[in-house]
């Protein structure tokens, strides 16, 4: 069991909660699963920061994860991981701006999800 700490920021229902379970099940510990960017940096504010953030870009809320992304990066130093639909040249353009540690497309195959987190969190404690 890691133990490690991470916030799902996922407006999908379905997937926010597959998510939660499969890392509950690798051992991560899920700190709260939001839908909306604001709901996020509320959370962010208001909590004690996760490990890790897994942070869709089409998100509930008038900003997206990309935006939301942004105003994490200018206040926190917290790895983050996309997970996304959208795979649009402008799309991972906008992404690429905001230096995420990682990305994962959808869908998406569980081992894939778990790789890149671990990869994300070994990465920081280095």
């Amino acid at each position: 069991m890691t133990g490690e700490t991470i916030l799902v920021v996922e407006d999908d229902g379905l997937i926010a909660l597959y998510l939660t379970e499969l890392m509950e099940k690798a051992g991560y510990r899920i700190v709260g699963t939001v839908s909306a960017g604001e709901m996020a940096l509320r959370m962010l504010e208001d909590s004690p920061k996760p490990d890790l953030i897994l942070m869709d870009i089409g998100l509930a809320g008038s900003i997206d994860g990309i935006e939301t992304t942004r105003q994490i990066r200018q206040r926190y130093s917290i790895p983050l991981i996309f997970i996304t639909a959208y795979t649009s040249e402008r799309t991972l353009e906008r992404m690429r701006e905001v230096s995420p540690d990682g990305y994962i497309v959808k869908p998406f195959l569980d081992k894939d999800v778990l790789a890149v987190i671990r990869k994300t969190l070994d990465k920081r404690a280095a």
